[in-house]
């Protein structure tokens, strides 16, 4: 049996992702200049407050993807990330594509902002890091106005750490992407030593979340599936065939 790893969990992340700041941004500017940046941002504002000028808070940016498409979508923006090297190349991008966004680097546990301060609330592929997930919840929660919305994207990415059958599934992803020659991060087990000792890894999704943010005072809880097809390229849902993303919604 695996064993978790006790491990700096800012520090790690921060020391992962340092790593991958300059590979990860080359991959939104692709995704921010193919014709999915438009399916993207109708998927996040479809299922947002319905206003001119919505103010948005993204969390985990990471190089900015989510915040300049909404930005060029005329909203006023914040993102946030524990990352300084991905804040640099978010906010690299946002001068690139002509945008103002206000960024800050923290830590999206306690956030700096009063209660009720955004109409909408945003991540990416984040909620899976969370060491302590309902507790982060309820505190991105309390920032969102009433009738605002929590929107985020994700999927079990090292759910395969705890199941045998995602296990195979990934391992099979694996082999296809090394033959087609899909992305591949060499450092890919650092991240795994995290994943595994995070809370989220073990459990199924996004079964766990439609159980638990109601019970958290979210209203409205919504869940799309099988994103992959959507709002991936062909060779991203190659890459990604054994993790298929979905959408999680809800009203405060």
């Amino acid at each position: 049996m695996k064993q978790v790893v006790q491990v700096n969990y800012t520090q790690e992340m921060v020391g992962y992702w340092k790593d991958r700041s300059q590979s990860y941004s080359e991959q939104n500017r692709a995704q921010i200049e193919s014709d999915k940046r438009e399916v993207w941002a109708n998927l996040i504002l479809s299922n947002a407050p319905k206003q001119d000028s919505l103010r948005i808070l993204d969390i985990g940016t990471g190089p900015g993807f989510f915040a300049v498409i909404l930005a060029q979508k005329g909203h006023q923006v914040t993102a946030v990330d524990i990352s300084a090297d991905m804040l640099q190349k978010a906010r690299e991008n946002a001068r690139l594509y002509g945008v103002e966004i206000a960024f800050q680097l923290l830590d999206a546990q306690n956030l700096p902002f009063a209660d009720d301060s955004f109409d909408l609330v945003i991540s990416r592929d984040v909620t899976w890091t969370l060491q302590e997930p309902e507790a982060m919840l309820q505190e991105w929660r309390r920032v969102v106005k009433p009738g605002g919305r929590l929107l985020y994207f994700d999927a079990n990415w090292y759910h395969y750490l705890y199941n045998e059958d995602f296990l195979r599934a990934h391992q099979e992803n694996q082999k296809m992407c090394l033959e087609r020659g899909g992305f591949h991060y060499d450092k890919q087990d650092v991240m795994e030593e995290i994943a595994f000792g995070l809370p989220m890894s073990a459990r199924m999704r996004p079964q766990w979340d439609l159980q638990t943010l109601p019970q958290l005072g979210f209203s409205k809880v919504t869940v799309m599936e099988n994103l992959n097809p959507l709002i991936y390229t062909e060779m991203e849902c190659m890459q990604y065939w054994s993790k298929p993303e979905f959408l999680v919604a809800a009203e405060k």
